[in-house]
């Protein structure tokens, strides 16, 4: 049986998504997805932030029409990014590549 990579989530971005352009003509956007996890009666919700990443005409159309609040779905993979510190400790971070996104804010 084949590995799965798959993600969806639902949630609200935190922040206006961030442009990046290169040279070569490429874009790239990231953002993070706020996600509220119910964690029982007592300890009410915590929110869980996911960061997301989306290239080409993906990042563009996030650009275009998610901002600050929206409500959007996320499908895409898992990456994990790994680098070395200026101080020397290894770091890492997980996040979502985006395959698809909708934007289900109600007009």
């Amino acid at each position: 049986m084949s590995d799965i990579n798959n993600v969806t989530i639902t949630g609200h971005i935190g922040s206006d998504p961030e442009m990046k352009y290169f040279d070569s003509g490429s874009v790239v956007v990231n953002f993070s997805v706020a996600i509220d996890e119910w964690q029982g009666k007592e300890k009410g919700s915590k929110t869980i932030w996911i960061d997301c990443r989306a290239w080409g005409q993906k990042a563009e159309f996030i650009g275009d029409y998610a901002k600050k609040g929206s409500l959007v779905m996320v499908d895409g993979r898992l990456l994990v990014e790994s680098w070395t510190a200026q101080d020397g400790t290894k770091r890492s971070k997980t996040l979502v590549l985006v395959n698809e996104i909708k934007v289900v804010d109600k007009k």
